[in-house]
């Protein structure tokens, strides 16, 4: 048998899969884009709201209408998926349970409880390392996206961490 190349562990608190999904968003292009066009639709309906002097009736009932979808949409990713995940993280024993991710030159294996389940390395399209979390892409037979928080490295693991992946040429991004 092989002896592993790092194995990391920790068990992940609620707070967590918020801000590791937040992670993932502020590194996809279409999230940024997104979020950079509800901010202008949000700036330019709030100035046609305000200024009475602009636009007839008609474009102040458009700017109404997309200031408020686009409001929605502001608090549903700032309030609701944060509720939503919190609810699943008390709700599911399986979500709060500890990790043991085992990197081996074939595969990731993720530990979870009793359960375990191996990832080919084959299957990891990208790694996103963001300041406190780190996610891992996997797009196979299954999608799997495992994160691992910033405290379940070290200074040495971390960069050991990196090193193995950089070294299977994954982009890490």
């Amino acid at each position: 048998m092989v002896e592993p190349r790092l194995t990391l562990r920790y068990t992940p608190e609620k707070r967590d899969y918020v801000r590791a999904s937040r992670t993932l968003a502020m590194k996809s292009s279409w999230f940024l884009i997104l979020a950079v066009l509800i901010l202008l639709v949000l700036t330019g309906s709030a100035v046609i709201l305000l200024n009475t002097d602009f636009g007839g009736p008609a474009l102040r009932n458009v700017a109404l209408i997309l200031f408020l979808a686009c409001l929605v949409y502001v608090i549903y990713f700032l309030f609701l998926i944060p509720i939503q995940l919190g609810k699943a993280f008390q709700a599911n024993q399986h979500l709060q349970m500890e990790r043991i991710l085992v990197f081996g030159d074939a595969h990731l294996e993720m530990k979870i409880g009793e359960g375990s389940v191996e990832l080919p390395w084959k299957d990891l399209k990208r790694v996103v390392d963001g300041e406190n979390y780190t996610l891992l892409i996997f797009e196979g037979d299954q999608k799997v996206f495992p994160f691992i928080p910033k405290y379940a490295f070290n200074d040495r693991t971390k960069q050991a961490f990196l090193d193995f992946i950089r070294s299977k040429t994954i982009p890490v991004i």
